[in-house]
């Protein structure tokens, strides 16, 4: 530890500093100078150590294999040194995997200077030589650059037409091959490591998930995790229209697939607890046709085949006991169904289950983050769709005040002209070349927005 030249540089500054202070601090500042040259001497002394004590533990538990890694990393990354052909482009290339996912890294190489790290994670799958074959051919044969040349830790089943369709998309030759050593075959140590370390935080982060939904379960009494959580909210504006959103977590993170919008067609009015009624009796029923399709071999990839393990509605008793007399009776009757409340202040307060008692979560930090977390995402969903649906309502509405255009005719407009502004803007020739749009109508257009004298 003591032939590092870097500690002995350290304490030699510090000591040089200590004696110069002395000679010429005035008393008052002495002690001041003296504490922060001990504090340097400290800091000097604690960092060539703990150097020190990590390489004895590199060395004694891991081997010379983890040490020729890390001296690969180093040699890559340390200054950003040149360890390939300045001139030569290259990319390298390696897969790992876990019992439930595998994760591609690449390194880019430019200039012989490590330029970029990638990492693609594949969920709900083992089978690296599969996922070597699909991520190779799509990863450089859509938009990406082609290098000269691509070191990978394996080669894949189909590699005489993947590097006849490298080189032509490249326009020359590229070497696609499996470096067996030297600093290349370390190169490609040092991905496999990326991916490796990339699939080790996931499973940190899935097991956090877990632990998350398991905490759940208990505050709310599931008898499991709720892996599959859907969550509605009404959203209504001032002349009584309502819509709902419905946003859907998946293992505790948000699954967008299982977003779906609802529009009313049966409630007149700002009623929200006919609103949600009508929403989720939808919702089973889409369920039961989908799972009635599956049965006579016809399933679906459609998610609203899928039945959820927790059903979540943004409000207290109301909304929950609207909900849960709508579901009565349908194949979604047994799915545990819960409101979110909210203080005075709009934030999340409580749970309440379906005989209308309150659970306190406030105490339970996880759990009251998480359902703060869906509430929130589900009130900005159905606000978005709420703003977007009186946005088209109100662009639709101008352009049917021109006699004799309707509905369709207002949304071939606004589809051919993205504004009402553009339409005003546009002349008779211009309106005529909107499908559905013919000379007469153009001109009765063009003469509602531009009323002679």
């Amino acid at each position: 530890m003591f032939k590092n030249p870097s500690f002995l540089f350290d304490i030699i500054c510090t000591v040089v500093w200590l004696l110069l202070a002395v000679r010429y601090a005035r008393k008052g500042f002495l002690a001041s100078v003296v504490q922060l040259a001990g504090s340097l001497l400290s800091l000097a002394v604690a960092r060539a150590f703990s150097g020190w004590a990590a390489r004895q533990v590199f060395q004694t538990f891991f081997g010379g294999s983890f040490r020729d890694q890390i001296a690969a990393i180093t040699k890559v990354t340390a200054g950003q040194k040149v360890v390939v052909d300045p001139d030569v482009e290259m990319d390298v290339v390696a897969l790992a995997g876990t019992p439930g996912s595998v994760c591609a890294a690449v390194l880019r190489f430019r200039e012989g200077r490590l330029t970029d790290k990638r990492e693609f994670l594949f969920h709900d799958t083992a089978d690296i030589a599969a996922v070597r074959e699909e991520f190779l051919p799509r990863y450089y044969l859509d938009d990406e650059q082609i290098p000269k040349v691509i070191a990978v830790d394996e080669l894949p089943p189909d590699v005489d037409a993947l590097q006849q369709a490298l080189n032509e998309k490249r326009g020359s030759e590229v070497q696609l091959y499996v470096p067996q050593r030297g600093d290349k075959a370390h190169l490609v140590e040092m991905a496999h490591t990326n991916a490796v370390e990339r699939l080790a935080r996931e499973s940190g982060r899935y097991a956090r998930e877990e632990k998350l939904l398991d905490e759940l379960a208990q505050v709310l009494g599931l008898p499991k995790p709720p892996r599959t959580i859907e969550s509605y909210d009404i959203s209504n504006w001032g002349d009584g229209t309502s819509v709902c959103g419905m946003v859907t977590f998946r293992d505790g993170k948000p699954y967008k697939a299982g977003y779906r919008k609802f529009k009313m067609k049966t409630v007149a009015g700002t009623d929200d607890y006919a609103s949600l009624a009508e929403t989720v009796s939808r919702r089973a029923a889409e369920y039961e046709k989908y799972s009635e399709m599956a049965a006579n071999g016809e399933p679906s990839s459609n998610y609203f085949g899928q039945k959820p393990d927790l059903l979540l509605m943004d409000g207290g008793r109301g909304q929950v006991s609207a909900a849960k007399a709508a579901l009565a009776g349908t194949a979604l009757a047994d799915v545990p169904l819960y409101g979110m409340v909210k203080d005075d202040h709009h934030r999340t307060r409580a749970i309440v289950d379906s005989e209308g008692r309150e659970i306190a979560i406030n105490m339970n930090r996880g759990t009251f983050t998480f359902v703060t977390a869906i509430q929130d995402e589900t009130h900005r969903f159905a606000n978005a769709y709420r703003k977007q649906q009186m946005k088209q309502k109100s662009y639709s509405s101008t352009l049917t005040e021109v006699p004799g255009v309707g509905p369709k005719t207002a949304k071939a407009l606004m589809t051919q002209f993205k504004s009402v502004g553009a339409v005003k803007e546009a002349t008779p020739d211009q309106l005529e070349n909107t499908p559905g749009v013919g000379r007469q109508m153009a001109q009765t257009i063009y003469e509602y927005f531009h009323p002679q004298g």
